[in-house]
């Protein structure tokens, strides 16, 4: 059975998004502050929606740059 085709055209992104929410969880589970007021690291879940989005974008940029040809000159 093959996947649908949305996610064979977006496997590295996909991919990047997931390895993002993990090294968000991560760096909640380990650095995260526990009472405070930075949003960032005060509850898991937000987190890990950064972490996804960030990873995300990163994993767009990566797979732009892959498809992206050499320029000859």
């Amino acid at each position: 059975m093959n996947p649908p085709l949305f996610i064979r055209k977006n496997r590295r992104i996909l991919l990047s998004m997931i390895v993002g929410a993990l090294i968000a969880s991560v760096y909640w589970f380990y650095f995260g502050i526990y009472w405070g007021t930075y949003p960032l690291s005060c509850e898991w879940w937000v987190n890990c929606v950064y972490g996804t989005l960030y990873g995300g974008l990163l994993g767009c940029f990566i797979a732009g740059e892959m498809k992206r040809e050499p320029e000859s000159k």
